[in-house]
């Protein structure tokens, strides 16, 4: 039987690893001269993000000193959540283009909150804000070039 603790450390690591794999991605992203913000600013931002989330996840995990909380995972519930979760991230990356990235952003964080914590109006909330984060951080200060969706043309 696995731990808790066990599956974090296991868990920290991978995330950590893809962010990683991120930022090498990101440093093949060409720029074009005249840009406010090379292209690769902001996949480089959310993986170092990334790697420092699954360190912090982790080092917690190794120096946790509680009880070790036994979990049977992945059970028929934590398949399940995996899937939909898997789903929903193809989903938001087919809708990016067609509904712009706020808007699927607002979709994809709405649906996915709502399916694992079934808190509709706390699903919704959270889902606005990430969109309004996106549309005032990154379109409207930073200026970055996202898609903006069918309706803005």
């Amino acid at each position: 039987m696995t731990t808790q603790r066990t599956a974090d450390i296991v868990s920290g690591i991978v995330l950590a690893l893809a962010g990683a794999a991120v930022v090498w991605s990101a440093q093949d992203i060409q720029s074009v001269f005249g840009e406010r913000l090379p292209p690769k600013t902001l996949p480089v931002a959310l993986g170092i993000t990334t790697i420092i989330a699954g360190l912090m996840l982790s080092l917690r995990a190794y120096f946790y000193r509680g009880e070790a909380l036994e979990i049977n995972w992945p059970d028929r519930g934590g398949w399940l959540h995996l899937g939909v979760t898997f789903a929903a991230l193809v989903m938001y990356l087919l809708t990016i283009d067609p509904l712009g990235v706020p808007v699927a952003s607002l979709v994809f964080c709405t649906l996915l909150i709502w399916f694992l914590d079934r808190r509709p109006i706390r699903a919704f909330l959270v889902g606005l804000t990430v969109a309004v984060v996106i549309q005032a951080v990154f379109v409207k200060v930073l200026q970055l070039p996202l898609p903006p969706g069918f309706w803005s043309q």
